[in-house]
C-alpha cells in the first residue's frame, strides 16, 4: 500500500517549485541529481540548484556520474519508494531503476505530448509561433517522451512570453498538477493513456549558432526566435566581424523593395533592418561582444555600418 515515500530525479532550478510542493505533500526519501560541474571564465564550481534544495531541507542526496552503478540500485531498493518523479534531470533513466518504485516512475514534461518530444520543448514552441502549450505527466518507458500519459494541462502562449517567463507559468501550472497526480495515482483514482505516436513532434536541443538571424526569415518569425532563444544564447548578427546581441527589438509589417539585411534607417531611436516577407525589424538595444547595453546610433557614432548585413 502506498505511503507517499518519493524519489526525485532533477538539476536545474526549475526543479526547486516543484520539490517545495512535494515536500509538503510526501516524503522524499532521495534526491537524485547531477554532478557538481565547473564554468564560467574562472571555472568555478557550479552546484546544481536541486542538491542546494536537498542539503537545505537535509534530504538524503545523490549524484552519481552512471545511473547504472550498482550502489545507486541497491539503494534506491533499500528506500522502496511508492514512485519516482523526474523533471529536467538531463539523462536517461534507465529501466533498472525506472521500475523499481510500487507505480513505477513518471516524467513532468513541458509540451503537450506527443507534440514536442525532446529537450527543448519551450525553447521550440515558441520559436514556431505557437499559441499554446502545456505540462504533461507521464510514465517513463524504454523510449524518449513516448509512455502513457497520466494527465495534461494546457497553458495559453503570450505574445510577450518568453522561455524564461513561460517556465515560470508552467512550473506553476504544472507543480499543482503533479500533486493532484500523485494523489490519484496513489489512490487508484486515475488511469493513464497511451501516446498517439502519428502527431508526434521532435524538440531538438538548442545550439547556440541557431541564434544567429538570417534576414531572409519574417521579422516576426525573427521576434519568435527572439523569445525562444531568451535568456540563452539569444539572438545576433554580425558587423565588421563583431557579435551583436540583440537585446530589444519590434517587429513591423510594411512594403519595401530592399534585399533581407538591407539597413533602411537609423536614428538616435533604433536601427530599422529589411527582412523577408515585406516586413522590417526595429532594433532598440544591442550589445556588442565584450561591451554594455547601448543603443544602435551610439554603436553607430564609432564604427562604420554596412548597407547590408548578408
Amino acid at each position: 500500500m502506498a505511503n507517499g515515500n518519493i524519489i526525485f530525479f532533477g538539476t536545474p532550478q526549475i526543479c526547486v517549485p516543484f520539490l517545495d510542493k512535494l515536500k509538503d505533500n510526501f516524503e522524499i526519501k532521495l534526491i537524485i541529481t547531477q554532478p557538481d560541474s565547473f564554468g564560467g571564465r574562472h571555472k568555478k564550481k557550479i552546484i546544481p540548484p536541486v542538491k542546494s534544495f536537498a542539503l537545505e531541507k537535509n534530504i538524503k542526496l545523490e549524484q552519481p556520474e552512471n545511473l547504472n552503478n550498482k550502489n545507486i540500485i541497491v539503494t534506491i531498493e533499500k528506500i522502496r519508494p511508492d514512485i519516482g518523479i523526474v523533471i529536467s534531470y538531463g539523462k536517461f533513466i534507465p529501466e533498472t531503476i525506472f521500475k523499481i518504485p510500487w507505480f513505477k516512475t513518471i516524467n513532468v514534461h513541458f509540451s503537450l505530448l506527443p507534440l514536442y518530444r525532446g529537450a527543448a520543448p519551450v525553447q521550440r514552441v515558441i520559436e514556431n509561433g505557437e499559441k499554446k502549450t502545456g505540462i504533461t505527466i507521464f510514465e517513463i518507458n524504454k523510449k524518449m517522451d513516448t509512455g502513457d500519459i497520466w494527465s495534461q494541462k494546457e497553458c495559453e502562449i503570450s505574445e510577450s512570453d518568453t522561455t524564461e517567463t513561460l517556465l515560470q507559468t508552467l512550473s506553476i501550472n504544472g507543480s499543482s498538477l503533479l500533486i493532484e497526480t500523485v494523489e490519484k495515482i496513489f489512490k487508484k483514482k486515475i488511469k493513464k493513456y497511451p501516446q498517439d505516436n502519428e502527431k508526434a513532434s521532435y524538440a531538438k536541443p538548442i545550439q547556440k549558432h541557431e541564434g544567429k538571424i538570417d534576414w531572409n526569415l519574417s521579422a516576426y518569425q525573427i521576434y519568435d526566435k527572439f523569445r525562444a532563444f531568451y535568456p540563452w544564447p539569444g539572438i545576433f548578427f554580425f558587423i565588421n566581424n563583431k557579435l551583436m546581441k540583440i537585446n530589444k527589438l519590434s517587429p513591423l509589417n510594411t512594403n519595401h523593395d530592399k534585399k533581407p539585411g538591407t539597413i533602411l534607417k537609423i536614428d538616435k531611436s533604433s536601427i530599422v533592418i529589411c527582412c523577408g516577407c515585406n516586413s522590417i525589424l526595429k532594433i532598440l538595444e544591442i550589445q556588442p561582444e565584450g561591451k554594455k547595453l547601448m543603443t544602435p546610433y551610439n554603436f553607430s557614432l564609432g564604427n562604420k555600418l554596412p548597407e547590408n548585413l548578408n
